[in-house]
């Protein structure tokens, strides 16, 4: 039995504004505590149709009562921190105080093609750091406790905001990050939590964990009252040779987007045979970069011990108690909170995991 109460988040992506509704209402009902639903212009190829994060939030919490509503994450190059911090304080208004900002460095998909400027790591990491103090600074500002801010990127001069938020002292801030260990850094020293939206071993989770922990302790936090999210995949059922070849080809996917995998599960030296343009930061939405995945993950060679390894340490397989077991070990190493990703599922999928896997975790 785990010792505390784990969070259960899931993701709304479809491409139909109302369908994310019952889904999110399904979600509320089902027992999970926080829906995310991806703040883009567009998505990884093939691309298909992107609703606007925050009109479809705003849509799903003024139809739900409890549940957390987020944003799975917002980048700082498309809009300027004063409207985000207007935007959130606004859905905090609309769902009673259910907000939660998730906030990121981005990705070229959804700045280059639209003209967009696609600045350097150092750059859009700094632009994090400030817009997290920004928004923090208008959420607690009014007519008459204007404030002032003078950073390398962005400025406030007796500026305010006279929506406050209803959550005190704000709404949460959770901090993409996956493989930087500043991003990571910024989460342990600003963040409520943070959202690392892919994958890990867990050796490699409890080595990040490490980085926020530290960060955490020099600003003079409590690691605790970080929320840490654990991303995994889960598949509830039998571990036949079809769902596990599925499995496999899924994750050399993955791999691809990610090459930071590559490094944990060991095998650095196939990334050789991977474009860098298809990095998930540096990947462009079209049909070219599409056909391009295709034929890399139908070439790439990936001995089977890393794809099991991968599919053993980083995902939760099998049976109720099998997938139980699997993300304890995550819960162990810090987790206090899982974001469910079902890479070959649906609906159903999701009311297995709310009916036989999350009450085990609702009772210290």
């Amino acid at each position: 039995m785990v010792a505390r109460r784990i969070l259960f988040s899931r993701e709304l992506t479809s491409t139909d504004v109302h369908e994310n509704l019952r889904d999110g209402i399904l979600a509320e009902n089902q027992g999970y505590d926080c829906l995310w639903i991806p703040d883009h212009l567009t998505d990884i190829p093939p691309p298909t149709v992107v609703l606007d994060a925050w009109t479809a939030l705003s849509y799903v919490g003024s139809h739900t009562k409890r549940i957390r509503v987020a944003s799975g994450v917002t980048d700082t190059q498309r809009i300027h921190p004063a409207k985000t911090a207007n935007i959130v304080a606004t859905l905090d208004n609309i769902t009673d105080g259910r907000a939660v900002l998730g906030i990121g460095a981005g990705e070229v998909m959804n700045t280059k093609p639209y003209g967009i400027p696609w600045e350097s790591s150092e750059v859009r990491i700094k632009r994090v750091e400030e817009a997290i103090r920004v928004i923090r600074l208008l959420w607690s500002s009014s007519y008459s406790k204007p404030v002032s801010f003078e950073g390398d990127y962005y400025r406030l001069d007796q500026a305010h905001l006279d929506l406050a938020p209803v959550q005190k002292p704000s709404p949460p801030i959770y901090v993409g990050a996956y493989s930087s260990s500043k991003m990571l850094a910024i989460a342990g020293e600003l963040a409520d939590g943070w959202y690392p939206a892919f994958y890990y071993t867990v050796g490699s989770y409890r080595e990040k964990l490490g980085i926020i922990r530290d960060a955490a302790g020099t600003a003079g936090r409590s690691f605790d009252s970080i929320d840490r999210m654990a991303y995994v995949p889960i598949v509830i059922g039998e571990k036949s040779p079809s769902l596990i070849r599925d499995l496999k080809k899924y994750l050399k996917r993955q791999m691809i987007m990610n090459r930071y995998l590559f490094k944990i599960l060991g095998v650095e030296d196939a990334l050789d045979s991977v474009p860098r343009e298809l990095n998930y930061q540096l990947i462009a939405p079209t049909l070219d970069y599409s056909k391009m995945i295709d034929r890399v993950v139908s070439k790439l060679l990936i001995p089977d011990e890393a794809l099991e390894k991968g599919l053993d340490e980083m995902m939760a397989i099998g049976t109720p108690d099998q997938c139980i077991h699997s993300l304890e070990r995550f819960v162990k190493a810090g987790a206090t909170h899982i974001c469910v990703n079902v890479p070959l599922g649906g609906r159903e999928d999701y009311r297995s995991i709310a009916s036989e896997i999350i009450p085990h975790f609702r009772h210290p």
